[in-house]
């Protein structure tokens, strides 16, 4: 759904965007605890492998965690002024805002093309939202069935780690399918898509989804049926109802906590719950069903410059792209506010309370991007 607001001059624009749109501010410092058990264990911003840095420091009495603090923006590659200093290249615009956070490249397209579609005054056809909410829900899937095999490997669970890492790539091999790139990039774009759903290629998904989606219940059967699995999850990296509205929590943590108990398995269980819900939505989509069309909103205030705002469902929750318009539709400024920036203090308050070594399978639970907000 895409937003229009209207301003008398820049600087109030530009005020309401950065009100409106403020990331989770690092703390600026940390007050020692005291006592001869008391100690701080420092992880990051260097980490193994391929992970975005991040600095995280556990303030512990002897295993148990008494508070964390998360430093994030080691690594800020200016992407918001980038997309400003390319209007008018819709292409880079598009490409740019796909690469922030790789792995919700769709919704990041989709919510860029619904900005300059509400400025060209245009809009996608039927077909063209059918191929975009197709794609949200591949992407949507592929990153649940890889959390939750991951979150089987953190408790050394290999059957459901090894079946999930494969039933992963099923996934992204369709989306590879339906626009010719795995992570879904260059298929969405304003006014509509790159690429078509025809009858062969409707038939072909149809008959992967089927023959993926039977292995993945399989996979996940093991792992929700385990007992030892379960005990490991249970009441563990708990978020209280309470807590996750009061802090602003979205997407799958906020839904853990208020539809469920917020802890591990919670998460994992709401993983689980929106995998079926998009296996429904993509079978409606195959069966020719109409995607839902959203109402933007209407403009609201008077002036010459505009800010527009456009919210897509990603997986990991909302994400929100904002763009400031002068009086002449040029672009001056742009904000991402990935779900992740609202979430972080949420794993923060998870591991309160939490033996250390709890926190692997309660940082796999959220899976917060590093690189999707960059600031």
């Amino acid at each position: 759904m895409t937003e229009t607001r209207l301003f008398p001059g820049a600087d109030a624009a530009r005020e309401y965007m950065e009100r409106t749109f403020r990331h989770y501010a690092d703390p600026a410092s940390v007050a020692p605890l005291k006592g001869d058990a008391a100690h701080e264990v420092a992880v990051g911003p260097v980490h193994a492998g391929v992970i975005e840095p991040g600095h995280f420091r556990f303030q512990c009495m002897g295993e148990d965690v008494y508070n964390l603090q998360i430093f994030l923006g080691y690594q800020r590659r200016g992407v918001e002024e980038r997309i400003v200093a390319a209007d008018g290249n819709v292409a880079r615009q598009v490409a740019l805002a796909e690469t922030c956070a790789g792995d919700t490249s769709v919704a990041a397209a989709t919510c860029i093309s619904e900005i300059l579609e509400r400025r060209n005054g245009s809009a996608p056809g039927a077909a063209a939202l059918a191929v975009r909410s197709l794609l949200l829900e591949l992407e949507r899937v592929a990153n649940h069935v890889g959390d939750l095999g991951a979150l089987a490997g953190d408790v050394a669970f290999l059957p459901t780690a090894s079946f999930c890492g494969r039933i992963r790539g099923e996934y992204l091999n369709m989306t590879a399918l339906l626009c010719g790139n795995r992570f879904g990039r260059n298929a969405v774009i304003p006014g509509g898509a790159r690429v078509t759903l025809d009858a062969a290629k409707r038939d072909e998904l149809a008959r992967r989804i089927r023959d993926a989606k039977r292995d993945l219940d399989g996979a996940l059967g093991l792992m929700f049926e385990e007992p030892t699995v379960l005990e490991r999850l249970e009441h563990t990296g708990t978020v209280p109802r309470d807590v996750a509205e009061r802090i602003g929590l979205v997407g799958v943590a906020r839904r853990a906590s208020v539809e469920l108990n917020g802890d591990v398995l919670s998460r994992a269980q709401v993983r689980r719950m929106e995998i079926e819900e998009a296996h429904g939505r993509i079978a409606a989509l195959l069966a020719g069903e109409a995607p839902e069309r959203t109402q933007a909103a209407e403009p609201s205030g008077e002036g010459p410059f505009s800010v527009v705002a456009s919210t897509v469902a990603a997986w990991r929750g909302p994400l929100v792209h904002a763009a400031l318009f002068d009086d002449a539709r040029k672009m001056v400024a742009y904000r991402i506010i990935d779900p992740s920036a609202r979430n972080w203090p949420g794993l923060a308050w998870a591991l309160r309370g939490e033996q250390i070594s709890n926190f692997p399978i309660c940082n796999k639970s959220f899976n917060l991007s590093y690189c999707g907000t960059d600031r």
